[in-house]
């Protein structure tokens, strides 16, 4: 990971600057990082929790401040892989700068299709929720590289049933801190 740090910001540093692609069209914001939070299994001790989580944004900018499209992403909490499917939302506070910062928000639901944990019988999706803030830095040809960070909750419920009236529930509220880097155009 510090590796991909230091790449990119040699990339910054050496690059020559422009402004970010702020025109109507189609817009898209490629996005990898980390979700930090605490666990605290049956009331012990919380332990630290960092787990990975990609996402690309696909929409149509109508302002500079405004960009709205679909977002899907992959999210692993505890082994399990989540594919997160939302409503998403972009913009940008300041109007043609090099260093910009922006927002995004994206609401949606977080799909199980690839969670294999093959002792649960039930798994339903929830709720995704990540509002994010970051910075925009223009690189050339309209293009930028963001950093964001933001909060992410996945709803999650799975279990086992034993018969037509017992089983072992589980609900799941994830709630993360998300720091993530990528590319916008």
């Amino acid at each position: 990971m510090k590796g991909v740090l230091f790449v990119m910001m040699l990339y910054l540093s050496v690059c020559g600057y422009g402004q970010v692609n702020q025109q109507r069209g189609y817009t898209n914001d490629t996005q990898m990082g980390v979700l930090l939070g605490q666990v605290s299994p049956n009331n012990s001790s919380p332990m630290s929790k960092t787990s990975f989580t990609a996402s690309t944004f696909n929409g149509y900018r109508l302002t500079h401040a405004l960009a709205a499209g679909l977002t899907v992403g992959l999210d692993s909490y505890k082994g399990n892989l989540i594919l997160p499917i939302s409503l998403g939302f972009r913009g940008d506070w300041l109007k043609n700068k090099k260093v910009t910062p922006y927002y995004s928000l994206d609401v949606g639901k977080g799909m199980t299709w690839l969670a294999k944990d093959t002792n649960l019988d039930y798994k339903k999706s929830g709720l995704h929720l990540n509002p994010a803030l970051g910075l925009r830095f223009a690189t050339h040809n309209g293009t930028a590289i963001t950093w964001s960070v933001g909060y992410k909750r996945q709803i999650l419920s799975s279990g086992q049933e034993f018969n037509e009236q017992e089983g072992v529930y589980y609900d799941y509220a994830y709630n993360r801190i998300s720091i993530r880097m990528g590319i916008s155009f």
